[in-house]
């Protein structure tokens, strides 16, 4: 399995040095792209799981000021 997957990035990196400075930009434009979006994919499934456990314990009408009050209390006024 190890050696498939050598194999197969040794003839991607055969192919990439064929290509022009242009096409590899192009490649790795789109890796990036790539990378941010399974970064975002990561940030939305946070942004979800956070809504429902607010919806859950009841304080999903909290706005940012009420919580951030309601820390600056906790931790008395400092």
């Amino acid at each position: 399995m190890v050696q498939a997957r050598e194999s197969k990035e040794e003839l991607i990196l055969e192919k990439l040095r064929r290509l022009s400075p242009e096409k590899r930009q192009e490649i790795f434009d789109f890796l990036e792209f790539l990378e941010s979006r399974e970064r975002l994919k990561g940030w939305l499934e946070f942004d979800e799981w956070a809504i429902n456990l607010a919806r859950e314990k009841g304080v999903a009408h909290l706005t940012e000021e009420d919580v951030a009050r309601i820390v600056n209390d906790l931790r008395g006024g400092r």
